[in-house]
């Protein structure tokens, strides 16, 4: 139904304005905003003009706004679609090429298929779980090594192994045992990191068992002797490692060898309890006597005709080991002697060298023979004093016979 007061208002509206009211979208809003018209006062009409400028301003200052606020998301959109329409059109191209090649494809498959492609399925899910316990071995292994579990390791290891032999030329296998390998590596890494710090004895022993059953030690011709020798490295490392703890009380001479020689026994002393303990002889009083013998030969530097030690290779490393400390022991007495001003703290400084001596002397370690050129004789002889490392001895045996006595 026609309004009139929009056929009075139609003849002075642009013709564009005019065609777009006379749509059904916009007749609703045009037949609301008519009554709102119609119900003010006459006083209020002339001011309809000023309020509809005013809300035309404000909605396209908001237009404004918003074009500005989205125009990256505006951007970001164009840029979507026209990559969708490119990619439709691209593959609006390729579908007539494609139909045709799917009813070949199909024909490949159903020849590719097995008979008893059933009978397989049924197989293979009846031995998912089993088939997942494989693949989950290298993480296994992996885990049990970072949480020290060294023992469930080897043991999962020695498992991969065997598959390994009994399915040879399986990819899968093959693949599982190298991230295996890698897992062993980094366990090698850990224990031998373990050796070189302050390791008790039976964690020591169980360091060395695992690495004997790791594959580089399997493979080589002597392990033990291998073994030892990192044993012996690794401690020496662990004894220098503490010494140089002790680099602060240089300036405090007599307290520092007191330091350094308590040390030094204490460690060497492990060292040597935990290399015969590890790497045990038939005949323990034997191999006291053995060892004895070849620190006296390195002490001596006797050698026979071919040049080398007649000693045990073991025992011939071991008291390499305790030369090259006794030799630093001797080194770091000569030196910080001297700097000691009173003279009197020297006889309490080799009785302890002795006890040290006297203590490794239980397995085979004496060196106080060594030690008898540590001081100056001649400034002694021409104080005619009486050298203090000849007092110390002479203490010591007094002592002795004391105690014998007893």
């Amino acid at each position: 139904m026609a309004d009139p007061l929009l056929d009075m208002l139609m003849p002075h509206l642009p013709k564009n304005v005019a065609a777009g009211l006379t749509t059904s979208s916009h007749a609703v809003l045009l037949s609301d905003y008519l009554q709102h018209i119609r119900g003010l006062p006459v006083s209020s009409i002339s001011s309809e003009t000023i309020q509809l400028s005013a809300s035309l301003q404000a909605v396209d200052r908001s237009l404004t706004n918003l074009a500005i606020n989205s125009r990256p998301h505006l951007l970001s959109t164009s840029a979507t679609l026209e990559a969708f329409t490119e990619s439709f059109n691209s593959l609006t191209l390729k579908v007539p090429s494609l139909s045709q090649i799917i009813p070949e494809l199909e024909s490949n498959v159903s020849q590719f298929r097995p008979v008893n492609d059933r009978q397989a399925s049924a197989t293979l899910l009846s031995n998912v779980d089993k088939v997942l316990d494989i693949l989950e071995l290298p993480s296994l292994v992996l885990t049990c090594v970072r949480n020290g579990y060294y023992a469930e390791a080897l043991d999962l290891v020695g498992h991969v192994r065997r598959l390994a032999i009994r399915y040879k030329n399986v990819t899968v296998i093959e693949m599982i045992q190298a991230e295996v390998d890698d897992a062993l590596l980094e366990m090698t890494t850990i224990l031998l990191r373990l050796l070189r710090e302050n390791v008790q004895l039976p964690t020591a022993i169980k360091v060395i068992s695992y690495l004997r059953r790791l594959q580089p030690f399997q493979a080589s011709p002597n392990p033990t002797l291998e073994l030892q020798h990192i044993y012996l490295l690794s401690r020496m490392i662990h004894l220098k490692s503490q010494l140089q703890s002790l680099d602060p009380l240089k300036s405090i001479p007599e307290k520092y060898l007191k330091r350094y020689i308590e040390f030094f026994r204490e460690f060497v002393f492990a060292a040597i309890i935990g290399f015969r303990s590890i790497f045990p002889k038939e005949n323990d009083k034997e191999s006291l006597k053995v060892g004895s013998s070849a620190l006296s030969t390195q002490l001596a530097g006797s050698k026979d005709g071919s040049g080398t030690s007649v000693v045990d290779a073991g025992e011939q490393l071991l008291s390499s080991f305790i030369y090259h400390t006794t030799m630093d022991l001797k080194k770091t007495v000569k030196d910080m002697l001297p700097m000691i001003p009173d003279k009197s703290s020297y006889a309490s400084l080799y009785l302890q060298v002795i006890y040290s001596s006297q203590s490794l002397a239980r397995v085979g370690g004496e060196f106080w023979s060594v030690m008898a050129d540590a001081t100056d004789r001649k400034e002694f002889a021409a104080a005619n004093e009486t050298n203090p490392w000849v007092a110390a001895l002479e203490k010591q045996r007094d002592l002795a016979k004391k105690l014998k006595s007893y």
